[in-house]
C-alpha cells in the first residue's frame, strides 16, 4: 500500500506573538526559527518561507488567525 501525503499541508509556518516580540515557528518544531521586535518585520521575514513552499499563517495577538498566506510554489 502506498502512502500519499500532501507536501503543502505539512509545510506551514506561523507568525505568533510572544512576550519578547513576534516569532516565526514552523509546524512541528519545538522552537521558533526567528524572533522579531514587531509583527510587520516577522511577516516580511516569513516571505522567504513562502518562496520555499511553506504556507504562512499570521496570528493576531490573541492567537486567532488573521491571515493565511499560501505558498508561492
Amino acid at each position: 500500500m502506498t502512502k500519499t501525503t500532501s507536501k503543502s499541508s505539512s509545510k506551514r509556518a506561523h507568525v505568533i506573538s510572544r512576550k519578547d516580540g513576534w516569532a516565526i515557528k514552523k509546524e512541528g518544531a519545538s522552537r521558533a526559527s526567528k524572533i522579531y521586535q514587531n509583527k510587520d518585520s516577522a511577516v516580511k521575514g516569513s516571505e522567504k518561507l513562502r518562496q520555499k513552499g511553506h504556507d504562512v499563517i499570521v496570528h493576531k495577538k490573541d492567537g486567532t488567525i488573521q491571515d493565511w498566506k499560501k505558498s508561492k510554489k
